[in-house]
């Protein structure tokens, strides 16, 4: 081949080398391009997910503050009901622990009489907001019998006891109120007696504790009486 043509040769080898290396280099660019975008749009993505999940939402915080609200009232709810065991049933209250969960009661703890471990849960039952009462309270007046059949029978005998006293306040309120001592719930325990519910007037409700004071064998009255609005 001749010189002329080896160098015509040679510079379309070059050209073919150049415009390789140029088609080369745009792809690479392009595939770099490309990197870099998927990269940023992941960068963005999270920077966005990491806002979204440290800014508390509308619905996330109303929900807070409910919970804050049911909090609050729970606590006011327990403080209501201590008070109330304190009132009621005096320095041996102080042995009662209350908890309480959207209106529901535990009374947790021990006490020293029989009388305050079963009206403590009447006491509770009285205070405006309570639904219901779960008592878990124990007397350390509840000495164990030798057997488990002493024990039985002396439980027994104490509930019959208290069930002829709280027909006996019964009576006598039907006797003093009439119709108006259904409204009323009677509860004894070794001889302390609590009249739960509401009666029309103040009136009614003075009868009413007289008539329970001067029943037969009650030797203290727990006075959980309301009086309706009007």
């Amino acid at each position: 081949m001749c010189r002329g043509g080896r160098r015509a040769g040679r510079a379309g080898d070059e050209e073919i080398l150049r415009r390789v290396s140029h088609g080369t280099l745009f792809f690479t660019m392009r595939v770099l391009d490309s990197k870099l975008l998927l990269a940023c749009s992941l960068l963005a993505a999270l920077f966005a997910g990491g806002c979204a999940s440290t800014v508390p939402t509308q619905r996330s915080q109303a929900g807070n503050e409910a919970i804050r609200e049911q909090d609050v009232s729970d606590a006011r709810l327990e403080k209501e009901v201590r008070l109330a065991l304190l009132e009621k049933l005096g320095e041996d209250g102080l042995g009662v622990t209350v908890e309480a969960r959207g209106g529901r009661i535990d009374l947790i703890g021990a006490v020293d009489k029989r009388s305050t471990q079963e009206l403590a849960e009447e006491v509770a039952k009285s205070v405006p907001g309570v639904s219901s009462v779960d008592n878990h309270l124990f007397s350390r007046e509840e000495q164990p019998e030798s057997t488990a059949v002493g024990k039985a029978v002396g439980h027994t005998e104490r509930e019959v006891d208290d069930a002829v006293l709280e027909m006996r306040v019964g009576k006598n309120l039907l006797g003093e109120i009439g119709r108006y001592a259904l409204d009323l719930e009677v509860e004894a325990s070794e001889g302390v007696v609590s009249l739960r519910g509401t009666l029309p007037d103040v009136e009614r409700k003075s009868l009413a504790l007289k008539a329970a004071r001067g029943t037969s064998g009650v030797k203290q009255v727990v006075d959980l009486v309301q009086v309706r609005d009007r």
